[in-house]
């Protein structure tokens, strides 16, 4: 199967038309009719966009495997970046500010729970 069929075949999976696929990849339909009909490849740099939308690999859109899906990139620390990742896309949309919002104190050098754990609320649990 060639990339003319592949990329076609995907787009169709996905319930995109050519039209609302053109958008996604920021190119025209008229550009995109023309690589599914075979006329026209795209650039390396298109291909590799086209992939990414599609989520699929360029080897799969080239023909260079049957394996559709890309895999993810081994992760580092032991599969631990993979279980947050996991427990983060578990949260309601909610506590997604949260979460943003932590991980950016700990990219600034502010260490939010330590700095709550050393520095405990001298009037908590007192009554007034």
């Amino acid at each position: 199967m060639d990339f003319s069929v592949r990329i076609a075949a995907v787009r169709k999976q996905m319930g995109l038309s050519q039209e609302e696929f053109s958008e996604l990849v920021n190119m025209s339909r008229r550009t995109v009719a023309a690589w599914e009909s075979g006329d026209r490849t795209p650039s390396f740099s298109t291909l590799s966009d086209v992939a990414d939308t599609l989520n699929v690999s360029v080897d799969f859109l080239l023909g260079r495997t049957d394996e559709q899906n890309k895999k993810q990139p081994a992760m580092k620390n032991g599969g631990l970046l993979d279980a947050i990742i996991a427990r983060v896309q578990d949260l309601p949309d909610s506590a997604l500010p949260f979460v943003s919002a932590y991980l950016d104190g700990i990219q600034t050098g502010r260490e939010i729970a330590q700095a709550d754990a050393a520095d405990p609320d001298p009037d908590a649990g007192s009554v007034r």
